[in-house]
């Protein structure tokens, strides 16, 4: 019997509402408490994180990006020996597991910066398995889901989630159902999805 999923409904101007997480993981990989329903903090403002404070109605959050979405909705294909790799740069929230993982494959600084040439299938699989967003999957597209928990909460970042319902629409083109990066600091372009905003504003979560 699959098991059953988590689902997270992002409330309109206000927190992520989360149903049926047995497990919430902090920034230092420490277990957090969870109740059957969970308010998540995505206006970056509570006092209370990751938990919901009611600081979104303080603030004016509202639900609507006021800024575009970064990077265009499309499909990009880098083939190579590796295999095929493609790439939307809009589900990207820039977490730059890539580079940690095989930077001679991955390189921002590089024209193109995905050369398939540069590794080996495993090491491609293995970064597509870690990409937590979905931006990055093997040519199908297939994407591979790496363990852990439902939802962990990143160091001044966003949610990674994992095996879980969102109530909104995809974030772009080609996304995967089962791995998304949430935001949580109420700047990105792309709510309720994460496009990597908040290392551009330099947000903290102190």
């Amino acid at each position: 019997m699959a098991d059953k999923r988590t689902t997270v409904t992002p409330r309109e101007n206000g927190p992520l509402v989360v149903k049926g997480l047995e497990e919430l993981r902090g920034p230092d990989g420490a277990a957090l408490e969870v109740k059957a329903v969970v308010a998540l903090c995505r206006c970056g403002h509570s006092q209370n994180k990751p938990f919901c404070d009611g600081s979104h109605a303080k603030v004016g959050f509202t639900s609507t990006s006021d800024r575009p979405a970064d990077g265009p909705d499309k499909v990009l294909r880098y083939s190579g020996t590796g295999g095929t790799v493609t790439y939307n740069p809009r589900l990207c929230a820039h977490a730059a597991e890539c580079v940690r993982l095989a930077r001679a494959v991955f390189d921002p600084a590089r024209k193109p910066w995905i050369d398939p040439d540069q590794g080996t299938a495993d090491q491609i699989r293995d970064v597509v398995r870690a990409c937590p967003s979905g931006a990055l999957a093997l040519e199908g597209p297939e994407h591979l889901l790496p363990e852990g928990v439902r939802i962990k909460v990143q160091k001044d970042g966003p949610y990674w989630v994992l095996r879980s319902d969102v109530d909104a629409p995809p974030p772009g083109q080609a996304a995967c159902d089962d791995k998304v990066v949430l935001c949580r600091c109420g700047m990105s372009g792309n709510k309720p999805y994460c496009d990597g905003t908040h290392r551009a504003e330099k947000w903290s979560d102190d």
